[in-house]
C-alpha cells in the first residue's frame, strides 16, 4: 500500500510503498477514505512540540473507512461497514492512571512508549488498524461525502467539553476562538445540543458572517477589537451573563482573551479549557467563590461519544453541509499540511487516501 511516512522530525513526508498493517489481537484494518488534518500538523511533524514522536512512522489521527478485515475475536463488526476511527488509545487494565497516546500522532501521558510504538502508525495511509474498541460503525447516518465525515474528529472533541461542562438543553455558551475550526465544531455541537443562546467570538469577519447565518436568532457573533485590554468590556456590554465558556482559541501567549470570558459567567457557570492558551490564566478568586464556578480542562472524548455525534448527523441536528473540505490525495501530503496550517473556520483540509 501506499503510505505518508515520516522519517524525522521536521523532515517532508514521503510517500513510499510499505506493508500492509498487520492486523492485532482485538483489532480493525480499515481502508481509509478520509481524515482530518488538523491546522497545527506542520509543528508536530516538524517536532515543535514537546510530544514524543515514534520515527519512522505513519502519522495521521482519526479516519473514516471501510471494514476490510477483522481479528478472529472481533465480534459486532463486518467487513464492508463504513466506520468513524478514533485515535484516542488507552492501556487496557482497570488502572486509575491508564497510559493514553494519540495513534499516528503523539503520546499523552508518562510511560506510555510501549503503547506508542505498538500504535504509532496512523491514517495518513490507505489502509490503517485501529482497535476494535476505537471504531464506531456508522453506515445507519445514510450517504454523506466522507470529507464532510471526517469532520466528525473535532465535533467529537467539542462534545467532550460540552460534556465535560455538564451542558444542559436551554444554557447559553460563549465560545472563544469561535472563527477556528474547533471553535466553529463547538458552535454546530451548541446548536444540536440544544443551546438557548451562543455567543461567537472570534476575529474573522466573513467566518463571523457564515456563522450568524447557521441560525440567526440563536447565534450572536462579537468581533473582537485590536487591543486585548477592551476585551472585557466588550464581553460586558454584548453578552452580560452566560452559562458555560468553552475556551477553544487557538494557540496564544496572552491570557486576556479567557479572562474576559470568565468575567460573564454567572453564578454556578463553568468553564471549559479546550484550546491553545501557552500561559497561566489569573483566576478571580473572590469572585469565583461567590458565584461558585466551575472551572475544567478537556482534551478529548468519552468513547460513547463518536456514536452520539453519528446518532445527531443522522437525526438532521448536526448538518455537515455547514463544512467546507477541500480534500487532498496522498501524493500531495505536504501540500495538503501546507495548506491546513491556513484553514479557518468552516474550511477543513482533509485527505482522501
Amino acid at each position: 500500500m501506499k503510505a505518508a511516512m515520516l522519517h524525522q522530525a521536521g523532515s517532508p513526508l514521503e510517500v513510499m510503498e510499505v506493508p500492509l498493517p498487520t492486523l492485532h489481537a482485538s483489532s480493525v484494518r480499515v481502508r481509509v477514505l478520509s481524515t482530518h488534518i488538523l491546522s497545527f500538523t506542520s509543528q508536530v511533524v516538524g517536532g515543535q512540540f514537546p510530544f514524543p514522536l515514534p520515527t519512522p512512522y505513519i502519522p495521521g489521527l482519526s479516519a473514516i473507512g471501510i471494514v476490510e478485515e477483522i481479528a478472529d475475536d472481533v465480534t459486532g463488526i463486518q467487513p464492508g461497514q463504513k466506520v468513524f476511527c478514533s485515535p484516542l488509545i488507552e492501556s487496557r487494565t482497570n488502572s486509575e492512571a491508564p497510559e493514553r497516546i494519540l495513534k499516528g500522532w503523539i503520546g499523552m501521558t508518562p510511560n506510555c512508549e510501549k503503547l506508542l510504538h505498538q500504535w504509532k502508525d496512523g491514517a495518513f495511509a490507505e489502509y490503517a488498524v485501529y482497535p476494535v474498541e476505537c471504531v464506531t460503525p456508522i453506515d445507519f447516518i445514510g450517504e454523506h461525502d466522507p470529507a464532510r465525515l471526517a469532520c466528525m474528529y473535532y465535533l467529537c472533541i467539542a462534545y467532550g467539553a460540552f460534556l465535560r461542562g455538564d451542558f444542559a438543553i436551554g444554557q447559553s455558551v460563549v465560545i472563544n476562538g469561535a472563527t477556528g475550526n474547533l471553535g466553529t465544531a463547538s458552535i454546530l455541537v451548541a446548536l444540536a445540543m440544544g443551546a438557548s443562546q451562543i455567543y461567537a467570538v472570534g476575529r474573522n469577519p466573513s467566518v463571523l458572517h457564515q456563522l450568524q447565518t447557521l441560525d440567526s436568532q440563536r447565534i450572536t457573533t462579537i468581533a473582537l477589537p485590536a487591543r486585548t485590554e477592551e476585551y472585557s468590556s466588550v464581553f460586558s456590554q454584548q453578552i452580560g451573563e452566560a452559562d458555560l465558556l468553552v475556551d477553544a482559541a487557538g494557540i496564544m501567549t496572552d491570557s486576556s482573551l479567557v479572562q474576559a470570558g470568565l468575567s460573564v459567567l454567572r453564578r454556578h457557570g463553568t468553564a471549559v479549557f479546550l484550546g491553545g492558551v501557552m500561559t497561566d490564566v489569573p483566576v478571580p478568586y473572590l469572585t469565583s467563590i461567590v458565584k461558585e464556578l466551575n472551572f475544567k480542562g478537556s482534551s478529548m472524548y468519552p468513547g460513547s461519544a463518536p456514536r452520539d455525534i453519528a446518532n445527531m448527523i443522522a437525526a438532521g441536528l448536526l448538518d455537515l453541509n455547514a463544512f467546507e473540505p477541500k480534500p487532498y490525495g496522498l501524493d500531495q501530503i505536504n501540500e495538503a499540511i501546507a495548506a491546513a496550517s491556513e484553514a479557518r473556520g468552516l474550511g477543513y483540509v482533509v485527505l482522501k487516501p
